[in-house]
């Protein structure tokens, strides 16, 4: 067993100890606990997607953001649930940011829109 001093010579086979106690340890959790496939799909609840998401948005958010489907969601029942693999992909989507070009051509286009559209009430030019 373990003496009450311990001295600077013990520590190397102490810790030679600790580490094969971790490894019977870890193969132990290795047996006993399920393994996670990776194709197997990870749902999310609404807490947890809270906790998941990198700005950590209000309960009310998640609750707007799928009344206006802007996130992807599957509804049980009662819960909302959230894929792992689609909340993913959506925040990859959600962060595109438009280039300079991209930014400009929609102005234009936006702008000769409502030129064109005020035009045709018989408004100014």
């Amino acid at each position: 067993m373990l003496q009450n001093q311990i001295t600077f010579n013990d520590i190397p086979q102490l810790m030679v100890d600790v580490l094969a106690k971790l490894k019977e340890l870890d193969e132990k959790m290795d047996r006993l606990a399920p393994s996670v496939k990776a194709d197997e799909p990870q749902w999310f609840n609404v807490s947890a997607l809270i906790d998941y998401l990198p700005n950590h948005p209000a309960e009310q958010t998640i609750y707007g953001w799928t009344s206006a489907k802007k996130i992807p969601f599957h509804k049980r029942g009662k819960s909302i649930l959230f894929n792992k693999a689609e909340i993913d992909e959506w925040l990859n989507d959600s962060t595109h940011h438009k280039s300079v070009q991209e930014l400009e051509r929609d102005a234009m286009s936006y702008i000769s829109s409502k030129r064109n559209g005020v035009a045709k009430k018989g408004g100014w030019r």
